[in-house]
């Protein structure tokens, strides 16, 4: 089960194993955007599970191309700070201040699927800052904040034999920054819970850049058994991937 606003991470990767098949053209396109939309998306490489990783996009969270010094310290503090979180205990310096149950509808690539979700906002004692925790059937999610609407969403989740930790920053209160998607693929079996996660040696998977809330720049995958670069495609100007995501 996917949380509601990490899907599209998800749902992308999962079209991996289905295209790895296809053969460069002379204007690659990406198939899970519509054609006419993507005539400023330059597409270097497209499902070639053949195609090794250059070293400047090696999928390891310490690659300086990818994530500043900064980025790499704070999700690997993410990757952690959640494994002890419940319901009414928040991540360290937080007191609870709301609890309630809710249904939301999320979109799968098989369709929309309802799931229950019980939410939590934590409140930090000594600064300006709340964080937003969901708790559902298929992991956990937060979405912290400071007092000027700085910080990021987060995911833990199962998929398949493992697990994939997604983050992305937020800025001014819309997506600004990186999308980067990680896998633990240390199988939990079906006692699956995100406190038993480890990300320390996770590859990335996905990464995205945003700009105010539309995707711009770097959009890479990689197959995650082999490290294997799959896709390299570069936004030049802003574009809304929700918009033009053909819908399965």
């Amino acid at each position: 089960m996917k949380l509601p606003h990490l899907t599209l991470g998800v749902s992308l990767l999962l079209l991996v194993g289905n295209l790895f098949g296809q053969t460069n053209q002379a204007r690659l396109f990406l198939p899970f955007l519509d054609k006419e939309s993507q005539s400023n998306v330059v597409v270097s490489l497209c499902f070639n599970g053949k195609q090794s990783c250059p070293v400047e996009f090696t999928n390891v969270l310490s690659n300086t191309n990818l994530f500043t010094p900064e980025q790499q310290k704070l999700i690997k503090e993410v990757s952690v700070k959640y494994q002890n979180v419940t319901t009414n205990s928040g991540p360290a310096g937080t007191a609870l201040a709301g609890f309630y149950k809710t249904n939301i509808m999320v979109k799968t690539i098989d369709g929309p699927v309802e799931i229950e979700q019980w939410v939590a906002r934590f409140q930090y004692t000594n600064f300006e800052a709340h964080e937003m925790i969901y708790f559902g059937r298929g992991g956990i999610g937060a979405e912290f904040r400071t007092k000027t609407n700085e910080g990021y969403n987060a995911a833990v989740a199962p998929v398949g034999d493992g697990s994939l930790l997604h983050f992305r920053e937020v800025k001014r209160n819309s997506f600004n920054g990186i999308y980067a998607v990680f896998e633990d693929d240390h199988d939990q079996g079906n006692a699956w819970t995100y406190k038993n996660t480890d990300f320390s040696d996770g590859r990335l998977m996905l990464y995205m850049e945003y700009t105010n809330g539309m995707n711009i720049g770097k959009y890479l995958m990689w197959n995650p058994e082999t490290g294997n670069l799959v896709v390299e495609a570069n936004f030049k100007e802003p574009y809304d991937f929700e918009k033009h995501r053909v819908q399965n």
